[in-house]
């Protein structure tokens, strides 16, 4: 955020790639593969408030090398090989194409999506796509595969990719019999378990105040033990180094302790202080006196947490008994609890890294970007929200919401515009359209369609000789035998009789001089006239 000002769009593209490509290699020394090291500085970088300029410039490059990829993955598909291994390749195809859609509807109905949503989800998974190339040339390279099966599954790829843009057509006819052919009770129970994930249910109070205080005390205890890891990994040997000698050991292992202790000390307060002065913890502190001792008992539980940590430490770099540890650690734990400092501290860095998480979210509020909160699925689950791009050509533009009647032809309603960096939610029937609109559209599936041919079909027709109507500039002397001497600019014509445009008039000066409608033109009189090359021809004749 820093430097963003100071680097130019050259400098960012190979920032961009140099990062993802040094985490690939840093992925691969680790052992893990480059596609994953690249997958993860890549997720990185999409949260960034720079993404979509990075995502601008890098995508030339990503269509070059995407080509390149595919161009040589289709010449390793070796048709002896496709005819040798014909039968299980179909057999891989199909139980590909089978497995996929059906698994694949379930694992849409599980995440509360409806039967005939479900499964045009589920279609459009038919194909294994490019990643498996990876991972069949990683397990060739390591010797866990036989030669034959790479190009088995390059083939397998390449005819499942053909294959999944039928398998989306597909689905909805698919449904159609479907629903023809099974009860009327069954279609309703699977709709029905859909819509009642139990996500969409009401989470109780307890639940609620137990996943945050899960969810807050994994997160703290990751960030706590990956900073102790890093303390005795490097800053203890490190420590020991500059104080050799055993009488120095000790103060090696102190100091090295007391620096640990003093970096986790935000993350251990947070785990046993944090969501205890939540919402739901007052509500269920108020509501009943049974739930006091449950609520004390999980502040007790994540004190112990904390107290483990400490634990950990001090019983790593010291001899004491465990007795005098866990009294040491539980009076550390009850000083992290009562410092101001440490509260400030811990407080701070959590809106640091919230405000670094939503960073793009809140770049996206300030720009108008941001989709509004209504947008997605609507309770009938068959009406949702999609966007449109209205074209440069299209004979819409200039024209009102009221004049399109988009709702009697089409059944849809204009929920928002964004135009540019602006967004323009609710229009009303006098709101124009232009060129470069984005509209957001609520309606059904068959509604959206309609809509959406209509809006990419009508279009205004293209100028055929559009190149010879291209507007030149050119110098016109007034001569005595020209039409236009003695005349005012008005009374010339030059703009109504020969659709041209009277620039200025040349008066030795370095810039021209503006001419007034009423100047009466002389002999003599240098004017510089724009307009079409035809038109040009016609005035100087």
């Amino acid at each position: 955020r820093s430097v963003r000002k100071l680097i130019n769009a050259e400098t960012l593209l190979i920032v961009s790639l140099g990062l993802c490509c040094g985490m690939a290699v840093l992925s691969t020394k680790v052992g893990f593969s480059s596609a994953f090291g690249a997958f993860v500085m890549g997720s990185i970088l999409a949260e960034t408030i720079e993404a979509e300029k990075i995502i601008k410039l890098v995508e030339p490059v990503k269509n070059l090398f995407g080509a390149i990829f595919f161009v040589s993955v289709g010449m390793l598909v070796d048709p002896k090989i496709l005819v040798e291994y014909a039968v299980p390749i179909l057999a891989l195809v199909g139980t590909i194409l089978v497995g996929q859609a059906i698994f694949g509807t379930f694992g849409f109905m599980l995440g509360g999506e409806s039967l005939k949503s479900a499964m045009r989800c589920g279609f459009s998974m038919a194909q294994i796509g490019e990643f498996s190339f990876i991972i069949a040339s990683l397990g060739l390279s390591l010797g866990v595969i036989s030669k034959f099966l790479y190009p088995v599954v390059v083939a397998v790829s390449v005819i499942t990719t053909f294959l999944t843009p039928y398998m989306i057509r597909l689905a909805t006819p698919t449904y159609q019999v479907m629903e023809k052919h099974l009860p009327d009770k069954l279609i309703h129970i699977l709709n029905h378990f859909a819509m009642s994930h139990p996500q969409t249910q009401q989470q109780s109070k307890w639940k609620s105040l137990i996943r945050q205080m899960l969810v807050n005390t994994t997160a703290y205890s990751i960030l706590s033990a990956a900073v102790i890891a890093l303390m005795f990994t490097f800053v203890l040997p490190l420590m020991r180094n500059l104080l050799p000698g055993w009488h120095l050991h000790w103060y090696a292992n102190a100091i090295t302790g007391l620096l640990t202790v003093l970096f986790i000390s935000p993350f251990l307060r947070a785990i046993v202080m944090k969501k205890n002065h939540s919402a739901e913890w007052k509500r269920l502190w108020v509501e009943s006196s049974i739930n006091r001792v449950p609520l004390l008992f999980t502040v007790f539980v994540r004190f112990m947490i904390a107290l483990a940590f400490i634990f950990y430490i001090i019983n790593f770099l010291s001899r004491f008994t465990n007795a005098l540890i866990v009294c040491i650690g539980a009076a550390v734990v009850m000083l992290m609890i009562t410092s101001r400092r440490i509260k400030k501290r811990s407080i701070v860095m959590e809106r640091v890294f919230v405000h670094n998480l939503r960073s793009r979210d809140i770049a996206a509020q300030v720009n108008g970007e941001k989709r509004p909160l209504y947008e997605g699925r609507l309770l009938d689950r068959d009406i949702h929200i999609s966007e449109f791009e209205v074209p440069e050509d299209s004979s819409w533009t200039g024209k009102s919401l009221r004049e399109l009647h988009l709702r009697q032809r089409f059944g849809v309603d204009m929920s928002s515009i964004r135009r540019g960096s602006h967004r323009l939610n609710i229009p009303n029937g006098d709101m124009i359209i232009f060129p470069g609109d984005k509209l957001q559209v609520i309606g059904n599936d068959d509604q959206l369609q309609k809509f959406n041919t209509a809006l990419q079909s009508d279009l205004l027709p293209e100028e055929a000789e559009i190149e010879k109507r291209e507007m030149k500039l050119s110098q016109l002397i007034i001569s005595s035998s020209s039409e236009f001497l003695g005349k005012t600019l008005i009374e010339s014509g030059i703009r109504d009789r020969y659709n041209c445009m009277v620039v200025g008039l040349e008066e030795g000066r370095e810039n021209l001089t503006h001419v007034s409608p009423t100047r009466v033109f002389k002999k003599g009189d240098i004017i510089w006239i724009v307009g079409e090359e035809a038109d040009l021809k016609r005035i100087k004749n």
